[in-house]
């Protein structure tokens, strides 16, 4: 059978809305709601219903007692607990002291390689010159270094390593 011929189906519920009386009710219940449990929401139910029906004198009993059910729903929607909102994703990457000592000491790095950049030797000879030209350098350096990583951490690291790391 081609698509346009396939039968629709239609849903049968209708949508009720609520009249702002009942609204206001609804939220002026919505604390004891939340605070109670068990038998208890029931007993708040049943104060809503009454105080509903006094603010819509007009309506059918019938129609009110079958909203039962649609205050109760309404009531569990707004109940719900709101989830934390997740935190903003950081995009970029986080500095450590040593991250920082390596890039501001690249030449230095290099040249204790002895190698030609981006040959296998050097790749595998960078962790070691990397921890001695490190341990080469005095705990002022070091600390600046912790310094700069917070600040490149907290703000961002100048455009030139940027280009580089990137």
């Amino acid at each position: 059978m081609p698509r346009t011929q396939s039968p629709i189906v239609l849903s049968q519920q209708k949508k009720v809305h609520l009249d702002k009386a009942e609204v206001v009710v609804l939220r002026d219940h919505l604390e004891d709601w939340r605070s109670v449990k068990g038998k208890e929401r029931s007993r708040v139910l049943v104060a809503i219903y009454k105080e509903a029906s006094l603010q819509a004198p007009t309506k059918d009993r019938a129609i009110l007692k079958a909203r039962k059910k649609i205050y109760k729903q309404w009531l569990q929607n707004q109940s719900r607990r709101k989830k934390k909102p997740k935190p903003l994703i950081k995009y970029g990457r986080r500095w450590t002291a040593r991250q920082v000592l390596i890039q501001t000491h690249k030449d230095l790095i290099r040249e204790e390689t002895g190698e030609m950049a981006g040959s296998e030797e050097m790749i595998s000879k960078w962790p070691k010159a990397a921890k001695s030209v490190i341990d080469r350098l005095s705990a002022e350096e070091r600390e600046q270094a912790e310094a700069t990583a917070e600040k490149w951490n907290n703000q961002a690291a100048p455009p030139e390593v940027q280009a580089e790391v990137a």
